[in-house]
């Protein structure tokens, strides 16, 4: 029994002597805890049967001397002297309160005891574990807490987990969740019941082998996130799962594999991409020789680059046809592209859109001349009945509506009946697939000639298309036959309508920066019979910003 509890002169530890016995402890929780669990292992136990029991009376005096060695002075006190003792006796195996007496025990030993409980069998929670099922959120073996729990307190308890007192709950508990632990088990209390999982093993082999697959087929086009993630899995497990979390192991897995195959390992938009081709730096130095070097291809839609022609002439090795793309939308290759004339967006071209039409069978892609004039002696314009004049020039604005040139060659009846029809009463015409509008010729200016084998030559061409007629305020024409890069009325025109200070030299810069910012924006796609035509639109505080930018990255100067 206990004889004393001696606490030290500054408090900080205390001897607790039992049965003739003494240990010294820490004036703390932590030390209080040992003290009384020392103390209930040092009480005599009484058998019974084969079933082993411990004094109730003793246990609380043992916790008793620990928690109030100078007394119990309160219900308060006493009430939590009673709590834990039970939380300490079903630590130690010790189930609830019972009372013995004759014959199972002598008659001076009758009273309250508490019977020894045998610990969980790791063998019945590691059976119920082998038990588990996959969960389909994530990729692991899962298995309710309570379904361990409720197997366990049948077996020590024989009774159901939930009729067990709060510290046999525990003890419960605290037995299977370190069984469990021993087998790699985690627990999870994300829910309200609690489960133990256990990561599902990763078939490094066949998750590889699925994502060397996927990534193939892709032949380097971006792929989505989630396919990737989907493969990885049911490589990995067999099966996908809702969630795109993948384990360290085969994020890894991932990761390399994608880096093989030329990609980046980290995802942008939802997708994996390649990684993007490197220019040369003998190429970057001279891109645009290199490009106006090449020798189009005649198509139905004019002339053109052959895209693989391009990638050769920039030294590019093996690139995928997105590799490729992102290639032309580069922005150093892009300007390239423009500067001697041609488009940024690719343009595929099956063998029977090449001029001559070609032998082989496999579609190409292609990249169209931005200017795409057509010179066709013998195109007609027929807006008289039964009268036809040659159009050896016709330029439109789709979005408006409206003729920004048309020339006019003819019988002299035949043109003035076409002429007639065209500025007359607000007609709407068609010229091919885009329609016109003409209210007289309040927008346009009329030049017309009698050429010397007695035919008429008449053109209309739109005043804001004039350098001499043109209303500086309003948005104006530049009319490009495709000869040159930059259309050789840009730089006058331009220098007409605003009032800020430009230098002939600024054209390219200017003619540049005024695409990249939509200030210049080419019409009908580039096509037209003799012309092309653009469209620029005179705002002075975009040109001011295009010029400041240009001053002060010194790309111009004064």
């Amino acid at each position: 029994m206990i004889q004393s509890v001696t606490c030290a002169a500054d408090g900080s530890t205390f001897t607790l002597s039992l049965n003739g016995k003494s240990q010294t402890y820490t004036n703390d929780k932590e030390g209080k805890r040992q003290a009384i669990l020392d103390g209930l292992n040092d009480i005599e136990t009484m058998t019974v049967g084969e079933d082993v029991y411990l004094p109730s009376n003793e246990s609380l005096q043992v916790v008793a001397a620990v928690l109030y060695p100078d007394g119990i002075q309160t219900e308060a006190a006493y009430q939590t002297v009673c709590q834990v003792t039970e939380k300490a006796c079903a630590h130690l195996g010790y189930g609830g309160e019972v009372e013995l007496g004759p014959p199972a025990v002598p008659f001076a030993r009758r009273g309250a005891y508490r019977r020894q409980y045998p610990p969980v069998d790791a063998h019945l929670v590691r059976d119920e574990l082998a038990l588990a099922g996959t969960g389909s959120s994530f990729p692991r073996q899962e298995i309710a807490c309570t379904i361990l729990w409720n197997k366990a307190g049948l077996a020590v308890y024989g009774r159901h987990w939930s009729k067990l007192a709060a510290a046999e709950q525990s003890l419960i508990q605290t037995q299977v969740d370190a069984i469990a632990a021993q087998d790699g088990w985690e627990k999870d209390d994300s829910t309200a019941t609690g489960s133990y999982t256990k990561p599902l093993p990763v078939d490094e082999a066949t998750a590889r082998s699925r994502l060397d697959d996927l990534l193939r087929r892709e032949n380097g086009r971006p792929v989505l996130v989630s396919s990737v993630i989907y493969q990885a899995q049911l490589g990995a497990y067999g099966r996908g799962f809702y969630s795109n979390e993948l384990a360290p192991a085969l994020q890894t897995i991932v990761s390399e594999t994608l880096q093989a195959h030329g990609y980046r390992p980290t995802p942008q938009d939802g997708e994996y991409r390649p990684r993007p081709v490197t220019l040369a730096a003998a190429a970057e130095t001279n891109l645009q020789e290199k490009l106006a070097s090449l020798s189009p291809v005649m198509t139905e839609l004019g002339p053109a680059l052959l895209l693989r022609d391009v990638v050769d002439a920039l030294g590019v090795a093996s690139t995928s046809e997105w590799q490729a793309e992102q290639l032309v939308a580069d922005g150093r290759v892009s300007q390239a592209l423009r500067k001697v004339g041609y488009q940024t967006e690719l343009t595929w071209c099956q063998p029977y859109h090449f001029r001559p039409k070609r032998d082989d069978y496999e579609a190409q892609r292609v990249i169209l001349k931005e200017v795409r004039v057509q010179n066709d002696p013998a195109r007609k314009l027929s807006l008289a009945q039964g009268l036809a004049v040659l159009t050896p020039a016709l330029a439109i604005d789709g979005v408006d509506e409206t003729l920004v040139y048309l020339e006019m060659v003819g019988a002299k009846q035949s043109v003035k009946a076409n002429w007639a029809a065209l500025v007359g009463g607000g007609k709407v015409h068609w010229l091919g697939r885009k329609r016109i509008r003409l209210d007289g010729m309040k927008e346009h200016v009329k030049i017309q000639a009698t050429l010397p084998c007695g035919w008429a030559n008449h053109i209309l061409i739109h005043k804001q298309a004039s350098l001499k007629e043109m209303n500086p305020e309003q948005p104006f024409y530049l009319l490009d036959d495709g000869t040159q890069p930059i259309p050789p009325l840009f730089y006058p025109m331009l220098n007409k309508c605003l009032a800020l200070p430009l230098l002939p030299a600024w054209a390219e810069y200017l003619w540049e920066n005024g695409r990249a910012h939509e200030l210049i924006t080419l019409l009908d796609e580039g096509e037209g019979q003799g012309y092309a035509a653009w469209r620029t639109l005179p705002t002075s505080k975009e040109w001011q910003s295009v010029v400041e930018c240009g001053l002060q990255s010194q790309k111009i100067s004064f």
